[in-house]
This record gives C-alpha cells, structure tokens and sequence, in this order.
C-alpha cells in the first residue's frame, strides 16, 4: 500500500507540472503599410479658377494596405490573436494650409488619448469605424451652408484668419468661404490600429504617415480616367457557402495600382470604380450576376444564386471581371477596362472553345485526342507547329493502338519536346531547316493537311517512310480544284485533296480552300492559319473516318 501511495504522489506531481499543448493563437502583425493613393479634394470637384462661393466640403480620400485590410476582414480578431477584444482601426488625417510643416500632430494620437477637455484629441483629424474595403473616404474640415453656425465657430479657431472670410447666407448666419486658388491645404494620413492584450492594456501598431499631399492654388486636381488597366484574377474555387438559396464561389483578385490610385480618385469627386462580375456555368452564355465597389486585393466572393441553385466541384465554371469608372450623377463618360482573364474549375479538357465546336471537342475528349498541353487552353486560338505535332501522336496512337516512340538522336536545336520527336519519330512531322523545327511557329491548313496524311501513311503503308513518300500514291477519287487551287503548295495537293475526299478537312466557303496565307493581309488576319479547335476536330473525323 505504501509502494502504491508513493506511485500515486509521483503521478500527481508530473501531472501538476506537465505542460498540456493547446492551439497557439496567431502573432500579431508587428507592421503596417502607410496609406497609398491619398488624395484630397473638394465635393464640388475644385477647378483652377473656380471655387464654391457657398461654402464647401473638404474630403481624404486614401487605399488601405493588404495587410490592413485583411486585418479588418478577418473578423473575430480576438479569437485568432488571443485579445480581449476585437481591434479598432483609425485613420488619423493630419493637414497644414500654406505651409508644409504647421501639422496638426499631437503625441496624444499615438495613444489616442483624452485632452482635459475629455475631447478625443484626435478629432476632426482621425475617423475611426473602418472597413475592409480598399477606398476609405472621409470629410475633413466639412463647413458647408447646412453646418455654418458650428463649422463656422470650430473652423476659426484651427486656421488662421487669412485663410477664410465669412459671407452671409440666405438665413443671414455666415459661412466659412476659403479661396482655393488663392491657398493650399497639405494633407498626410497614417494607420492606427488598437488592441488589447489585457484588461485596460491597451497596445496601438502605427503606421508611416502617407507621402504629402496638397490640393489648392499649386495643386492639379484629380481627373478621370480616360482608360482602365485590366484586373488580374485566379484561384476560383467552390465554397460551402449559401447566399440567396444559391452557391458561392471564391478567386483572388489583384488590382494594378493604377486602378487603386483611379479609385481613391474617384471617390473624392463622388465618383466611383466598379467591378462587374460575369460567369459562364457549363460552357453556357456569359452572364452578369454582380457590380461592387470594392475591389480589395485579395479574396473575393461572387454569389451565383441568379445563374444556378446547386453546383459541385464537376460543375464546370468560368468567372471574368472587369472595371467600371462611372458617376451616379451621370456627369462623367462610362469608362470600361477590357474582361480580365478567365479562371475556372471543373473545366472538360475542350473547354474554351466555340459553340459550334463542342459536340466535336467532345468525341475528341472521349477518343483521347486532346494532347496535355491543350487540357482547358483557349481553343479558338491559332495552333503552333509544336502543339499540332502533339496532335498527329494522338491521332497516329489512336489508329494504330501503341504507343509513339520519340526519336533517339534529336535533330532539332531549337527544341527537345518529346511530342515533336516522336511525331518526327513517325514521319508526320520534319523541320524548317536541317536543324530546326520552329515548335512556335503558327500551322496553316496545308501543312495540317499534310501532316495528318503522313500519319494516315504510316500507319496503312507498309515500310512508308517520309524520305520514301514519294515512291506511295494514295487512291482516291479527286474532288474538283478549288478555286484557289493555285495557292496550294505542290507538295501539299494530294494531301488536302485527300483530306477533303475523306470528308475530313472542308473548304472555307466560296470554293476556296485557304491553303496558306498569301497576302500581308492574310498574314495580318491569320486568314489561313488553324486554330486548335480545328485541328482537334480533323483529328477526331480522321480517326472516325479512316480507322479500320
């Protein structure tokens, strides 16, 4: 029994000291960036020569940071850094008029602290309440005809009298009037987040001030955009997330500063830059389903309850956005920036491509035609030499049932794709000298014509060789000449005629093959060359057709 007391002390005394492991919160960002994009102006939008002889409205306009913003979205700050509260955000807008260095500054703003008064000391210049959008605005030094009485008491004990006049207004109370073309007002602004690590410890993270901005006599207003760079987007992904009684799907989003700096802009003049969101669900027509404000970096959502009520992850879906600069009041031109590109998931490997095409594109998934490098590509682009090469393997495997084999010894110098050299390896494909194959080169529909009846060759010619080709004929029953018979190559004729007897390759319209670009203009409008889409759709007529 004493043995047994002892062993039990001795549990008792480990387990009294033992460490038990919990999920560790977060550590607290330790830097913030300075507000970018920060611009002032004025609600009547300040031309030079001009100012609103009733009075105005000051306004900032600034850009969170990522961080910063991210740090707002995040939502139950508390629980992930382990505070005792959620953070507070600030933005502390400082200014000076004629002068760069009489800032308004006060140390009690690093801590935001009380004055005797019991007045924040940070009032009028920092507003708190922020959100996670990128553009935050804010009235600064607001002494419009509505507020004269009060603006016009508090404005004129914060500048000097030179600044201002005051003039009667139709009540008979006097407005504070400041000459814009006669003064500058200087602004700067800078973060300041509040937290709490314990009860009444209270810590701030403080950011740089912004660089120095003006509006006034020496500074060129802002004025709006005339063109809009594209957004950039990827990562779309299905959430398990409802809204409206439909899915939600996520993608990131970077805005070029450009558009970040038009935003802050925009807003300043009551203006605005908007995302509009369009979305395609299952190769379907491009439909809008949201126009937004914000265009924060970082995650977005877009709610697709009015395009579709059930989706999963073999949904197939495709998201674009672009921007809209615009004006409520309608007194600015619409200005769009071009679709960003396109992201998706549960993509068919012939997605992006024509209408007209799919049912095509389908039968070459399911025949196993679509090369690697083609899986979710633009389809309706024109097809190099090096992904038509890729083609002619599918097709020559799918003839004969085994597997190409690239060549050993490699002739090429500006390639070593493993598709070409087993493409070369079969006879489909040579070069465009003794040492090059130019794998980027665009393919025009001659030689895909020929290519693919060199494949059809080897497969059903014994001991054809490309270097023997010359010494095999094809029978076949010859279509009449097309009417540009003439611009097709010599060494090409049999094989779009060949194509064209087998139902495989068809003419452009108006009795016209389209063999290869002949004119500058063709060249320019890629008249003869082969898009993906259609090189996938020979291959699959070519096996369809000619397979035994």
């Amino acid at each position: 029994m004493k043995k047994l007391l002892s062993i039990l002390l001795a549990l008792t005394m480990c387990l009294s000291v033992m460490t038990f492991t919990v999920s560790a919160a977060e550590t607290f960002p330790t830097t913030l960036e300075a507000p970018s994009a920060v611009v002032i102006s004025d609600q009547a939008n300040f031309k030079e020569g001009e100012y609103n002889s009733n009075g105005t409205q000051l306004r900032v306009t600034l850009n969170l940071g990522a961080d910063l913003s991210n740090l707002l979205s995040e939502g139950n700050t508390a629980e992930k850094y382990g505070l005792e509260s959620n953070v507070k955000a600030y933005t502390q807008i400082d200014w000076s008029i004629d002068a760069k260095d009489d800032w308004k500054y006060n140390e009690g703003w690093d801590e935001l602290k009380r004055t005797n008064d019991n007045e924040y000391v940070t009032l009028p210049y920092a507003v708190s309440g922020m959100n996670a959008e990128t553009t935050q605005k804010f009235s600064i030094l607001g002494f419009d005809t509505n507020e004269s009485y009060q603006w016009t008491s508090y404005f004129s004990s914060l500048v000097p009298e030179s600044v201002y006049t005051l003039v009667p207004n139709a009540w008979d109370d006097q407005v504070v009037v400041v000459d814009w073309t006669q003064h500058t007002i200087y602004v700067r602004a800078r973060f300041v987040v509040q937290y709490q690590t314990g009860e009444r410890e209270y810590q701030y993270l403080i950011s740089d001030w912004s660089p120095v901005v003006g509006y006034g006599k020496d500074y060129k207003p802002f004025e709006s955009p005339t063109s809009l760079e594209a957004p950039v987007i990827s990562n779309l992904e299905l959430t398990d997330e409802e809204f409206n009684g439909g899915p939600v799907v996520k993608y990131w989003l970077d805005n070029p500063e450009s558009v970040k700096e038009h935003s802050a802009g925009a807003a300043s003049i009551s203006h605005y830059i908007q995302l509009d969101t369009e979305v395609s669900i299952n190769g379907g027509a491009w439909t809008h389903i949201q126009g937004e404000y914000d265009i924060s970096d970082g995650d977005r959502r877009a709610y697709l309850s009015t395009v579709a009520k059930t989706m999963d992850e073999n949904s197939w879906v495709q998201l674009r956005t672009r921007y809209h600069y615009g004006s409520p009041y309608g007194d600015v031109a619409d200005v769009y920036s071009d679709w960003s590109n396109i992201v998706e998931f549960g993509a068919p490997a012939w997605g992006n491509a024509s209408e007209w095409a799919t049912e095509e594109l389908a039968r070459a998934d399911e025949l196993g035609l679509i090369p690697e490098t083609l899986e979710g590509a633009d389809l309706t682009a024109d097809i190099t030499r090096a992904e038509f090469a890729a083609v002619t393997v599918k097709v020559y495997e799918a003839l004969l049932g085994t597997p190409a084999i690239p060549a050993v010894i490699n002739p090429f110098t500006d390639t070593n794709d493993v598709e070409i050299l087993k493409a070369y390896n079969i006879g489909a494909v040579n070069g465009t000298s003794a040492t090059t194959y130019s794998p980027n080169n665009l393919l025009n529909r001659e030689q895909a014509a020929t290519m693919l009846t060199r494949v059809f060759k080897k497969v059903s010619i014994p001991n054809w060789t490309l270097a023997t080709d010359s010494q095999f004929a094809l029978s076949f029953e010859k279509p009449a000449l097309f009417a540009d018979d003439a611009d097709i190559s010599d060494w090409a004729k049999d094989s779009v005629y060949f194509m064209v007897a087998n139902g495989i390759i068809n003419g452009v319209g108006n009795n016209k093959f389209a063999p290869k670009n002949v004119t500058s203009a063709d060249e320019a409008n890629g008249y003869a060359n082969a898009t993906r889409e259609q090189a996938l759709i020979i291959a699959v007529r070519m096996v369809e057709n000619l397979k035994k």
